[in-house]
């Protein structure tokens, strides 16, 4: 089997941070596999999420789930299961997690916490519904490059009711 694209690698990793945040209840202002380069930022997808404007511990969690759903899905879609802190390639996503995760629990139990989440979300995309709708929405990235909101959100809904 050939060794899928880098553009169906971003489209199924920033599926995989939407889908995460639509499913924690964040509201998606775009998802995109061709980000704007005028902020000298090196990347190749982008998912802008926006939440209540209170920091809440439900919230960090949220972005500690979305931070490593991106990796998560698209090592699942390459048929990979490791670690994340292991790929360089995902180190702006492992941060983010760790940061949240600093916010959320003293240093000593923070491993413990970052393990935890990352074996529930691999839980959560080997449910088939739910990577039913990372593919389809990683379809509607190949196809439309930028996504809002509700097409997330719909695909979501259609796949978690069946």
């Amino acid at each position: 089997m050939p060794e899928p694209d880098v553009e169906t690698l971003t489209a199924y990793h920033e599926a995989g941070h939407a889908l995460m945040a639509v499913a924690c209840g964040g509201q998606i202002v775009h998802v995109s596999i061709t980000p704007p380069d005028d902020d000298n930022l090196a990347r190749f997808g982008e998912s802008i999420v926006q939440w209540p404007s209170a920091a809440t511990k439900e919230i960090e969690l949220a972005e500690l789930k979305v931070s490593l759903a991106g990796p998560i899905a698209e090592l699942t879609f390459d048929g990979s299961r490791v670690a994340i802190h292991e790929f360089p390639e995902f180190a702006a996503d492992w941060q983010r997690a760790v940061g949240a995760a600093s916010r959320l629990t003293p240093l000593t139990k923070q491993q413990t916490l970052l393990s935890s989440v990352e074996s529930q979300i691999w839980d959560f995309f080997d449910n088939q519904n739910t990577w039913a709708a990372t593919a389809a929405i990683a379809d509607l990235l190949l196809t439309h490059e930028t996504i809002e909101h509700d097409e997330v959100n719909e695909t979501w809904d259609f796949w978690r009711s069946r």
